[in-house]
């Protein structure tokens, strides 16, 4: 900023140069041609001329006032400055000396800005930035304070500004869902918007669309106009041309719909109407020319979001721009209009949502692997940044034109932060490229990483994450099947992962998935999760090995604390869910269970399986059920902080036993249920839920509830056991149990009951060769590990449809029209799953399961696409290559490509791909077919199918899910003559 004040002299000096000559400096400028310097040098000599006659060489006009002035430290960039407020204007400059010889750093307009204050600090709010200033002590800031407010409250009055606002009939609704009630706008973009809309367009950046409250005070008399004058109706006719029904959104629309609305309607322009002038950039150009000399702000905006450049040249010397053109006409709306676009990034197709960050950080060397070894301050230097236009670029000092190097931000493939201290600096994050670069860049200031990350994370990442842009731990792109053209976007934030694949947004809990698996040599990851799973591809770019360990770390393991284990679909974790499973099928009648100790070494393996990997682990008939029941208290007593969240909660906890009151005790245990962490206090449910079954069966077991208090006071609190008040808590907590969590008890009642039935029975179920007229089994809901199994009367006839109905019938659950639930046999070893035809009887193949394998009811995840595939099928044959793999023990992992057919009720294995001599055949009624990823295996694929017959297992892997669909689909049409579900 260069004061016309001070200057002394202009003079041209040589082609398309010309000199500012300064009291204390000489500028050297260079034009586009000797035409335009000829320009600049006579506008220039004319405001010197205009000085000279008025008198006076201050730096300012005689008529301005100062109404304060002072250093003050800038926090972004960390910087000091001198400060003067003068004329409704902030003017900063680098020094006292450079305020008097008239030369600044910029200046900040505050009829278009807003004032906020804090104990120390206070910062100026304008449309394009942020500047937050720090002071010394409170009188300090009052001081400037009072200054600021005086010249910000020069603005529209709020309350004039809402009535004004909404004196238009159409800006009384949001311009996106039609919400009564408008209480934000946004300025670039001239919509009125309610509450939720207006978070979403949050979401696309404020390059995109520039939200402010109509509270605010940033609203000029220019600004309103522009409202009143256009208005949401107007707007829409732009915007919202195209709209089809089945898209628009509604007052209850969920945010994911608004935010997937919102950005195809600004920053793709999908809905919008086409100007006429559409891909003829000259002819935009010159219309926008004649429409800012013209009271038609509608033209105007048309044509800004459809191609026409902001600042395109209007061919006239003295008037270059549109906004000069506009400002010759007096046209203050269409000025104000052109103003706002021109701090926008909006283009023709596409608004980018990269945000514009500029400041000093701290870099280290790059390098082509990444930066583990701890980086000492000395190791760092100081580089000014700039993100802009899609370039991010790094110079030694913010006065430097030559950058030191830049990074494109297309070419950023992955950001992560490091922890704390991890580095000489504080604050640390590191870049990888396309073409595997690393750079590590810090700062102590958490603000300005925070800042930087943001900004970073917005440039980089697609519209459909814009929402992402927290402090994460990781984000960027990795190669995978199932993304979009092989790729997939992921965004990991401590155990939540987000992954955009195909357009379509994941949301993971690591904790909870099925399978994290690496699938082969060279690395690749095989995520499962209910709902869904990617199979990573391997990468030897230095990113890769950090997602890898990232993920795993995420995923919950070892003797962290419960919120941080690898949990079930309801949220406990895996380790504690299998010991209750099994101890429940093999224990409860078992004589002093969890008073007698295990076999040390088996229960040490087994609890070293468990803190490895919880989710791999099968409990089998290898364990002792005192071996299971030893592992379980050892797990509880060794998990960081305890089921009870750590020794400082210990007390409180105690102190209960106290009461004697038996409501205010309750209260007590209920209030202290709430403080704890969700993951402790389902926990603490379901292992209660356990310990009353078991103390349920006390008179064959002996295990009172006073004698579980006993082993488990000690064993959840993580003590000596020297208190008794241990053992009196778990005492009361069973004793109350389902007035403290709120259960009924006559459903427990009826699970108490069923369970002593069962067990009584179990050995003559066993021992008995013919099958009984009837018996009780054991079948799951929705998923093994989400709850005690539910125990039903089955008869000799019952059919798997039979069964559902009945078990969705004690849980209360009316599957919705066109939902479909079935009966499945799982296969926990070998992550196998078998949907039972709706007429299959139930007892023979309850009594056929292992040990590891269970019933499960739950909805059908394939049937509306076998239905759909089979909907247009005149013959049912399906045909083609499949990587076949006959399996025969863990060891045996060779795949090899076979032609296969299904037809005429026949299976046919060949061995070649050309079909020419068949190798193996079954008639489809001999075969079972199963389908899960056998991750033992090392397949190729996700999608594998199993066919059991007889001894022989044969492994099969597809393409893609829609060849498992077409395989399966055709497989159980031939086996059950197409009379797949029931109606």
């Amino acid at each position: 900023m260069v004061s016309v004040w001070c200057i002394n002299t202009v003079q041209s000096v040589g082609d398309q140069r010309f000199e500012l000559i300064t009291q204390s400096r000489t500028f050297l400028f260079r034009a586009e041609t000797n035409e335009q310097r000829a320009d600049w040098v006579v506008c220039v000599q004319k405001v010197l001329d205009s000085r000279q006659q008025n008198g006076g060489r201050s730096v300012f006009s005689k008529r301005s006032v100062v109404s304060n002035e002072g250093f003050l430290d800038m926090m972004s960039p960390r910087i000091k400055v001198y400060t003067v407020i003068k004329d409704h204007r902030v003017y900063l400059f680098k020094n006292r000396q450079e305020y008097l010889s008239g030369v600044g750093i910029t200046d900040i307009d505050l009829r278009k800005a807003s004032l906020k204050e804090s104990s120390r600090s206070f910062s100026i709010i304008t449309p394009y930035r942020t500047f937050s200033f720090l002071v010394e002590g409170e009188a300090e800031r009052r001081r400037w304070c009072v200054c600021l407010s005086q010249c910000v409250s020069c603005t529209v009055p709020t309350v004039r500004v809402c009535d004004r606002v909404w004196s238009v009939e159409s800006n009384r609704v949001c311009a996106d869902c039609s919400t009564e009630g408008t209480g934000w706008a946004s300025i670039n973009l001239c919509v009125l918007l309610c509450e939720q809309c207006a978070d979403a367009h949050r979401c696309l950046g404020p390059s995109v669309s520039k939200v402010v409250s109509l509270n605010g005070q940033l609203w000029t008399e220019e600004l309103l106009k522009v409202f009143l004058l256009l208005g949401n109706s107007k707007v829409n006719e732009f915007w919202a041309a195209n709209v089809p029904d089945a898209e628009g959104l509604s007052v209850n629309s969920s945010s994911s719909k608004r935010l997937k609305f919102i950005t195809y309607k600004y920053l793709h322009g999908t809905y919008r109407k086409q100007h006429h002038l559409t891909g003829q950039q000259e002819a935009l150009n010159n219309a926008l020319c004649a429409a800012v000399q013209s009271d038609d702000l509608m033209e105007s905006l048309s044509l800004l979001f459809s191609g026409a450049d902001v600042n395109c040249s209007s061919g006239i010397p003295q008037f270059p721009s549109p906004l000069a053109l506009a400002k010759h006409s007096r046209q203050t709306e269409q000025v104000e209009l052109l103003q706002h676009h021109l701090r926008s990034d909006v283009v023709v197709s596409e608004v980018t949502s990269a945000r514009s960050q500029s400041g000093y950080l701290f870099k280290v060397a790059s390098s082509n692997r990444p930066i583990t070894e701890h980086k000492a301050r000395a190791d760092f230097s100081q580089r000014w940044c700039s993100l802009s236009t899609g370039v991010f670029s790094y110079y030694k000092t913010e006065q430097m034109t030559s950058r030191c190097g830049s990074i494109r931000t297309s070419g950023i493939i992955c950001l992560s932060f490091n922890s704390p201290g991890s580095h000489g600096y504080e604050h640390t994050f590191q870049l990888y490229t396309d073409e595997g670069r690393v750079y590590l860049f810090g700062s102590d200031d958490i603000s300005t990483i925070k800042e930087w990350t943001r900004a970073i994370t917005m440039a980089v990442l697609p519209p459909a994450l814009s929402s992402v842009c927290g402090l994460c731990d990781r984000l960027g792109r990795l190669h995978c099947a199932e993304g979009n053209s092989g790729v997939g976007w992921f965004c990991l934030s401590g155990y939540k992962l987000q992954v955009l694949l195909r357009d379509n947004v994941q949301n993971i809990d690591l904790r909870k998935l099925h399978t994290l698996s690496v699938c082969d040599g060279a690395g690749g990851v095989m995520l499962g999760w209910r709902g869904g799973c990617v199979h990573v591809c391997s990468d030897h770019r230095p990113h890769f090995p950090g997602w890898l360990s990232s993920l795993q770390r995420a995923a919950g393991s070892g003797t962290e604390t419960l919120s941080q284990q690898q949990l079930t679909e309801s949220g406990t974790p895996i380790s504690i869910q299998r010991c209750i499973d099994h101890i429940t099928r093999h224990g409860l009648m078992s004589v002093g269970i969890y008073r007698k100790s295990g076999a040390n070494s088996r229960v040490s393996v087994l609890m070293d399986s468990f803190l490895r990997d919880a989710r791999s682990v099968c409990v089998s008939e290898e364990f002792e059920v005192d071996d299971v029941a030893n592992t379980l208290k050892r797990f509880l007593r060794a998990v960081r902080h305890g089921v009870f969240n750590g020794a400082e909660n210990t007390h409180r906890w105690l102190s209960a036993t106290d009461l004697t009151d038996r409501r205010a005790k309750i209260s007590q245990y209920q209030t202290l249920l709430s403080s704890l962490p969700d993951v402790n206090r389902e926990t603490l449910k379901v292992l209660l839920n356990h310990l009353y079954c078991v103390q349920n069966l006390c008179e064959v077991n002996q295990m009172t509830t006073r004698n579980l208090g006993i082993v488990f006071g000690p064993t959840l609190f993580q003590t000596d056991g020297s208190d008794p008040r241990t053992s009196t808590v778990v005492e009361e907590m069973i004793q109350n149990y389902c007035a403290i969590f709120n259960v009924s008890e006559v459903e427990l009642q009826k699970q108490l009951d069923a369970t002593s039935l069962i067990l009584h029975k179990l050995s003559e179920q066993q021992a008995s060769v013919k099958q009984p007229s009837h018996t009780i089994c054991a079948v799951y809901l929705e998923r093994k590990d989400e709850g005690a199994d539910l125990l039903v009367q089955v008869g000799v006839s019952v059919t798997a449809a039979e069964l559902v109905l009945e078990v969705l019938q004690m849980r209360g659950i009316e599957p919705p029209a066109g939902e479909t639930w079935s009966c499945w046999e799982i296969q926990e070893k070998d992550d196998l799953e078998r949907e039972l035809h709706y007429q299959e009887k139930v007892l023979p193949v309850y009594f056929s399961l292992s040990p590891e394998s269970h019933l499960l009811v739950r909805k059908s995840n394939y049937s509306v696409d076998i239905k759909q595939y089979l909907s247009d099928k005149v013959e049912v044959c399906k045909a083609g290559a499949l990587q076949v793999c006959e399996v025969k023990g863990d060891k045996n992992r060779n795949f090899n490509s076979r032609h296969c057919e299904l037809n005429n009720a026949t299976f046919r294995l060949y061995r070649d791909m050309q079909g020419s001599q068949v190798e193996r055949e079954w008639t489809v009624q001999e075969l079972k077919l199963f389908h899960g990823y056998r991750r033992k295996l090392r397949p190729l694929t996700p999608w594998g199918l199993t066919l059991f017959s007889d001894q022989q297992q044969w492994y099969v892997c597809c393409e893609n899910e829609d060849e498992l669909i077409a395989w399966m689909a055709t497989f159980l049409s031939l086996k059950h003559g197409g009379n797949l579900w029931m109606e």
